[in-house]
């Protein structure tokens, strides 16, 4: 059964139903969890877009104590709420994205790992998202021409056959991820990170793709570690970690969120667009910077325009977010999909080398 909500200019926007939607996200695990206490909620919402900032950054922002803050931080890592995790722009180094969503079969449990695993154990892909929705699992690759994502498409339908109903590919022209504002009231010194698409990529050697890759790998290390992982002196990774930073390659380092692990869902929006607007982008950035329960945006080449990631308490929330985009944008959005994220078996900035 699927349930409706209506939208402005007799739009429908499809919603998975309460009870359906709700039963697979508990077969999957991703709405058990423990809620955040206000101080762990404070503490995360100062940390999570800027994982290198000093503790006593975070201790004056949040308003507690430096052993406080070390400890709700160490805890939530713990609890396998955040993970630290360098954000890199692949464009920056002549790599683009392509994002690629799944529609499948019914599967069997067994099925549905081993195709998971063909994802995951795929160097070049970034991200494995497991949805509800119009499509059941999406990936993004990394690449530097579209015959290599041809080559993966081909690999993957190769070992799994008869599986794929439908797919949908898109090209990600740029990203945004914002402060999760919902978790508190205070206002933090922190910025959104924005990774955009360049006409002039800079050059990379080995060492600098290796260091990178040890980056996205062992992000849990410290420095003298990633050296002995590189083999290379701790002098050299260092002077090359922050050449990486001034050319733009690493544009930041991040607390990768389960919100799940804190009674939150999370849903992906795939906005369609009506022709091409040059100030589009700027539009839905604005927009989605004042929202509380929006965490990123990427823009995209493809039948879609905009992806927009969503986390909210309650699945009728996402349906209010919906017609809020509806009405920001009028006719300009043509229609809005829904996907329910279950899980992201895998996440990186940067493919394995």
């Amino acid at each position: 059964m699927t349930s409706h909500v209506t939208c402005p200019k007799t739009r429908e926007c499809p919603l998975p139903s309460r009870t359906s939607s709700l039963l697979l996200t508990a077969k999957r695990g991703t709405c058990r969890g423990m809620s955040l206490s206000d101080k762990e909620a404070t503490i995360l919402a100062a940390a999570e877009l800027r994982a290198q900032a000093p503790i006593e950054v975070l201790q004056k922002e949040s308003g507690y104590r430096e052993h406080i803050v070390r400890h709700a931080l160490r805890r939530l890592r713990q609890r396998e709420v955040i993970r630290p995790l360098p954000v890199i722009n692949l464009h920056q180094i002549g790599f683009s994205v392509y994002n690629v969503f799944f529609s499948s079969a019914a599967l069997g449990e067994t099925a549905r790992q081993a195709l998971v695993r063909s994802f995951v154990s795929t160097p070049e892909v970034l991200w494995v998202g497991e949805f509800g929705g119009e499509y059941h699992y999406g990936v993004a690759f990394c690449a530097e021409r579209p015959a290599h994502v041809i080559d993966f498409l081909h690999d993957i339908c190769r070992k799994h056959k008869d599986l794929f109903l439908e797919k949908a590919v898109s090209l990600t022209i740029s990203s945004t991820l914002y402060p999760r504002r919902y978790l508190s009231s205070r206002k933090f010194s922190v910025d959104p990170i924005y990774i955009r698409s360049t006409s002039d990529p800079v050059d990379v050697d080995d060492l600098d793709m290796r260091v990178l890759a040890a980056l996205s790998t062992f992000s849990d290390l410290s420095h003298r570690q990633l050296a002995a992982k590189v083999r290379v002196p701790l002098s050299t990774l260092e002077l090359r970690i922050k050449k990486l930073r001034e050319k733009g390659v690493i544009v930041g380092d991040i607390y990768v969120v389960s919100p799940a692990k804190f009674e939150r869902q999370s849903y992906k929006l795939l906005i369609y667009t009506k022709g091409i607007d040059p100030e589009m982008s700027k539009k839905m950035d604005a927009f989605c910077s004042q929202h509380p329960n929006i965490v990123y945006l990427f823009e995209c080449f493809g039948v879609w325009g905009f992806e927009i990631g969503v986390e909210v308490p309650a699945q009728e929330d996402v349906s209010v977010i919906m017609q809020e985009v509806y009405e920001a944008f009028g006719s300009s959005v043509t229609n809005i999909k829904l996907l329910t994220t279950f899980r992201y078996p895998k996440v990186r900035w940067f493919p394995e080398v």
